[in-house]
Order: structure tokens, then sequence, then C-alpha cells
């Protein structure tokens, strides 16, 4: 392996960047053209969604919600017209029903979203669908890319490439794999297997050193979902208990859509990123220890590699655990309102769920870094032998 990637740099430039960016592109085209996903109005759907542009508000009946501080209810009298779709160009009257849990208040020339269907006779029935909220989503994602290639340079770039590739697999590979029936763990593996090693090699170049990285970031993944698979069956956790459960229940009865597997190959997703840091920054560090004394054998470049590790684990252990409290704040904040005893709040679905999935990537985590540490020690020193 280490000879093929050896003679593999001698015949491409930039230590084979550009061929995997390439074998990227074709892998994303592939991918995207295979899965047949559209992000279309639904057949079934019976409304179109569309813009539209607040030209006046005819009336208005609001009063200030008493418990929610800068919330208006009530109703708004609306003249919209519609900026997109088959009805661009077309004013109607909208009346825009303002409650605690949909709450869009329109001012005049505001772009908004509106739901427009005809009904028997011809009639048209507009609703608020809601705020447009693509351009400033658009604008915050060219303001991320642009930061990071300023302050990247040529690695920000190589990253926005890999960033764009691991969106492409997820959204394209990953999830029609799921929708098709087949295991969601299998299909998250795989796809923490392909974008770790195009990531790793557009960034860091095709070498040993990313090599010993792409092996300890998708054993330390694995690890993870079999941990966490694991301590779901003991714990008698069927991954039924996570939010929309029970929506993906009634739409697994026609397309087979495994449930209780998305729980666990969703903890290997989420540690992904922060596995991929720590096996990085091992390798890294163990091919620069060796860089500065190429005389230090296996065992002390392992050793170096573990004492960076031990650094680096003391920080990242917390980042899942801090990731997945932060995503079910409002669960926490309502359990410690109901002050739940201590027996009930520890045996909590909801409790065993988050501890499930923070712990289990945590461990991941953690196993990254002897993993790597010897991967990458033993590579180095097989490299000059080789």
């Amino acid at each position: 392996m280490i000879k093929i990637v050896e003679k593999l740099k001698k015949f491409v430039p930039n230590e084979g960047r550009w061929m995997v960016i390439l074998i990227g592109v074709l892998i994303a085209i592939v991918v995207i053209a295979a899965s047949g996903l559209t992000y279309r109005n639904a057949p079934t759907q019976n409304y179109d969604v569309v813009h539209g542009k607040i030209l006046s508000i005819e009336d208005e009946q609001l009063s200030k919600d008493p418990y929610i501080k800068g919330m208006d209810i009530g109703r708004q009298y609306l003249q919209v017209e519609m900026t997109s779709g088959a009805y661009k160009g077309n004013v109607f009257e909208v009346q825009n029903s303002m409650s605690r849990f949909f709450n869009y208040h329109a001012e005049v020339g505001m772009d908004m979203l509106f739901t427009v269907r005809v009904e028997e006779g011809g009639n048209y029935r507009v609703e608020m669908y809601g705020y447009s909220r693509e351009r400033f989503v658009y604008m915050l994602i060219a303001l991320f890319f642009t930061i990071l290639v300023i302050i990247g340079r040529k690695k920000g770039i190589y990253a926005v490439l890999s960033l764009v590739f691991t969106a492409i697999i997820i959204i394209y590979f990953m999830i029609p794999q799921i929708i098709a029936g087949h295991s969601p763990i299998l299909a998250a593996v795989l796809t923490a297997a392909i974008t770790t090693a195009v990531t790793i090699t557009t960034v860091s170049g095709v070498n040993v050193k990313s090599l010993a990285a792409v092996i300890g970031i998708v054993l330390g993944v694995a690890a993870a979902g079999a941990i966490s698979l694991a301590a779901g069956q003991i714990a008698r956790i069927s991954g039924l208990q996570t939010q929309y459960a029970s929506e993906m229940i009634y739409l697994s009865q026609e397309i087979g859509i495994r449930v209780p597997e998305l729980l666990f190959a969703g903890v290997i997703i989420a540690s992904l990123g922060a596995v991929m840091d720590v096996g990085i920054s091992i390798a890294s560090s163990v091919f620069e220890v060796y860089s500065v004394d190429d005389k230090l054998g296996l065992t002390n470049l392992y050793k170096s590699g573990m004492n960076v590790g031990r650094d680096v684990i003391g920080t990242m252990s917390n980042t899942l655990i801090l990731a997945f409290a932060g995503s079910s704040l409002n669960t926490l904040i309502i359990i410690v309102l109901y002050k739940l005893p201590y027996i009930r709040l520890i045996n909590l679905d909801l409790v065993s769920v988050e501890l499930i999935q923070g712990i289990a990537g945590s461990i991941g985590i953690i196993l990254t870094v002897p993993i790597t540490a010897f991967c990458a020690a033993f590579l180095a020193t097989r490299k000059k032998e080789g």
C-alpha cells in the first residue's frame, strides 16, 4: 500500500490533490445522477409554494403576547403580489393569522412565502407559508466560504471543496440508501469512509500521513457506531425515542426505512467531524516528529503521538457531549422545570438516548488517538524501510 501511494505521488503533481479532486467531482456527479432526488413539490401536493411581495397592509388587529416578549398575535389583512411561479404578477388578498406557534409578522415591502391552491370552481386560496430566508442562508454560506478561503488560503479552498463533497455524499448517497431500505448504519459507515478519504487527501495530499489518518478516523467512527449499537441493545433503546420517529414509522410502512438503526447511524455521522479533527492532528504530529528525528523507532513515535493525543482528548472529549446537550437544550430545561426525581430522570428515554449518543461518540474520539498514533508510527517507520 505504501509503495502504491509513493508511486502515485510521482505521477500526480501537488501531492495528488488534483487527482483526488477530479475523482471526487466524478463521484459527486455519479451520486447525484443515480440518486434521482429532486426538491420540488411532491406529486401529492395540491398547492404551490411561491414568493410574494407585501404591497400593503389593509388592516391589522394585533396585540402583544402577555407571556412572550416582543411577539404580536392576531390578524393582518395583506395585499400581496406573487413574484415567482405560475402565479407571478397576480395580486391576492391574504389574511395572515398570527399565533404563538405560527407567527410571521408581515411588513410592507417584505419578500415572504405563500401557498397558492386552486379550489373547486377555480377560486384561489392563498395563505401565509413563512419567511423567505434562502437569500440570507446563501449570503451566510458565501461569507463562511469567503472567510475560510481568506484565512486558510489554498488549504481553505481545499476545505471548501471537501465540505461541498461531504454534503453531496450525505444528501445524494446516504439518504437515498436509507430510503431504499438499506442499513442506515452501513450507509453511514460507507459515507464516513468516502468523505474521510476524499477530505483528508484533498487537504493533506496523497501520502502515508493521510493514509494513517484515514485508517484511524474510519476505525474511530466505526467504533462509535458499534458502541452506540451495543449500548442501545443493552439499555433496550430501540431508536424510536428520537424526534420525528412516529412520522418515520408511518413513512417506513411503504418504503421500508429501518427506523431503529437511524439513531446509531446518526452517532456515526455526528462524531465524524470531531474524529476527523483528532485523526489528522495525531497523524500530523507523528510525522512532524519523525521529520525532525527520523532515527526514532515505532515505540517512541507511538509515545509521541499519544502524548499529543492525550492533550487533544482533554478538550475533544467534551465536544460531542456539549453538541448533543445543546441540540436538546429545550428538553433539558423542561426536565429541570418539572423537577423530576432522580430515579425518573436517569431512566428517561430522552436522557438515555442523549447519553448514549454523546458518550459513544466521545469514546470513538478517544479510541481514534491510539489507533491513529500506531498507524502513523508504523507507516512512518515502514516508509523509511521501503
